[in-house]
């Protein structure tokens, strides 16, 4: 009897903690109900970068997002998106694709949070004490469809959007583009934002630069707490990231939320090397020169060297652009497919038996608008005008002391002229206007 006794007792309890299990199980079931787990089947980037570029990363998934975080758990959101672009990279770097599944599940909700400002106070967000916005407590997982500004600038201008963590870890951000507005009567403005809210407390929703907007002081609110539906509460204001302004209401009105859960995948990393820039060429940095010798003519060491115009090395020219007294050229050098800092080299003319020859010359008028006199004591054979990145432009023959150059056709800017007589060659610098 008392086997028999202990047995029952024992089927009891296994079918209390099978209820117990269903029962959870069930709740579970319903509380993910329409959430499914995405899945990233692959991540793809350049795997090598230069330093100091950027890199763009993709990620192959069924989900309906995808956000890039700096840590394979928790860690910082740096981005989203399919293709992603990172920031400029200095050192090797991974990232993690993290992908999104909105479960839904619940009904919207409108009129969070305060529905409209009763004044027109207002500011944008000051550089120094950013970012501003409110502090709130999440009861339950919710996502943020949208939040309204009212917008008091005479000039449209972007609202950059975060979501923070009690960490202050950036979970959430947005870059939207408002109109403008009107300070006397502010515009209604509707940052959609779509920002998933996981259960727990102090969050930041905040601004970390914006057009000026309305903000009320206590004297122009109720109060704090406000609520948020029924999925949570917003506490108070905060600035700097320290809950410094606890009872000014930052910016956000209406605060249009939905409840439910968000789905997510496993993270995938995506590692960027980074391969070191090289350093700039080896060379003086002022040369002298002869009388027609071009870059190439230049003591200059390294590998690939490429030569700009600019110290901003936009503009290249080639190693055959004749070189120009006191004229600072910039070159660089290409290892391993990466280009290195600019090394900057002016140039002195040394006087020549090509100079003495060259005295007495005369060309006017310089800036020219359309005909270019020269003037010798010798014959002149040849004239070749070059623009700055070393094409010839114009190229005639002559057989005279006095000749005429047509400039009417060409563009305005700078050239190098080019003279040879039966004594040498020189250049010289001529203005287009």
């Amino acid at each position: 009897m008392k086997k028999k006794y202990m047995n029952l007792q024992f089927d009891r309890m296994s079918a209390v903690l099978t209820a117990a299990l269903l029962s959870s199980a069930f709740l579970f079931a319903q509380e993910r109900q329409g959430c499914v787990d995405p899945v990233i089947t692959a991540t793809d980037g350049p795997g090598t970068v230069c330093e100091g570029e950027t890199a763009t990363l993709t990620a192959t998934h069924n989900g309906d997002s995808v956000n890039w975080y700096d840590a394979a758990t928790g860690g910082n959101l740096v981005g989203s998106g399919s293709p992603f672009v990172t920031p400029a990279l200095s050192s090797n770097t991974s990232f993690w694709a993290e992908s999104i599944n909105n479960g839904g599940g619940g009904t919207p909700q409108t009129g969070g949070a305060r529905v409209a400002p009763t004044n027109t106070t207002s500011s944008a967000v000051v550089a120094v004490t950013s970012p501003w916005g409110l502090a709130f407590n999440a009861t339950q997982d919710f996502t943020i469809n949208s939040v309204d500004v009212y917008l008091a600038s005479s000039t449209p201008g972007d609202v950059v959007m975060q979501l923070k963590d009690s960490g202050l870890n950036v979970l959430e951000t947005a870059t939207i583009a408002a109109p403008a507005g009107n300070s006397s009567t502010p515009v209604q403005f509707t940052l959609n934002l779509d920002f998933y809210v996981p259960m727990g407390t102090d969050f930041n929703l905040v601004a970390e630069s914006s057009p000026v907007m309305v903000r009320e002081f206590s004297s122009g609110h109720p109060g704090f707490p406000y609520p948020i539906g029924t999925v949570g509460t917003v506490t108070g204001g905060t600035i700097n990231d320290n809950d410094a302004n606890a009872t000014v209401y930052y910016f956000f009105y209406n605060w249009t939320i939905t409840p439910g859960l968000v789905c997510a995948s496993d993270r995938v990393e995506e590692a960027v090397m980074v391969t070191p820039a090289p350093a700039a060429p080896s060379g003086d940095s002022t040369q002298t020169f002869f009388a027609g010798e071009t870059l190439a003519d230049l003591d200059v060491t390294g590998q690939n060297l490429t030569w700009y115009s600019d110290a901003a090395g936009m503009t290249m020219i080639p190693d055959t652009t004749p070189l120009v007294d006191g004229t600072t050229y910039y070159v660089s050098q290409t290892v391993d497919g990466c280009e290195g800092d600019l090394l900057a080299i002016t140039v002195e003319l040394l006087l020549g038996m090509d100079d003495a020859a060259f005295e007495g010359i005369r060309y006017y008028p310089n800036p020219v608008t359309d005909i270019l006199t020269i003037d010798h004591s010798q014959k002149i054979d040849t004239v070749t005008l070059f623009n700055t990145l070393g094409q010839t432009i114009v190229s005639k023959v002559y057989d005279s002391p006095s000749v005429y150059l047509d400039l009417s056709g060409i563009a305005v800017g700078s050239y190098f002229m080019r003279i040879t007589t039966q004594e040498g060659t020189k250049t010289f610098s001529v203005l287009k206007k």
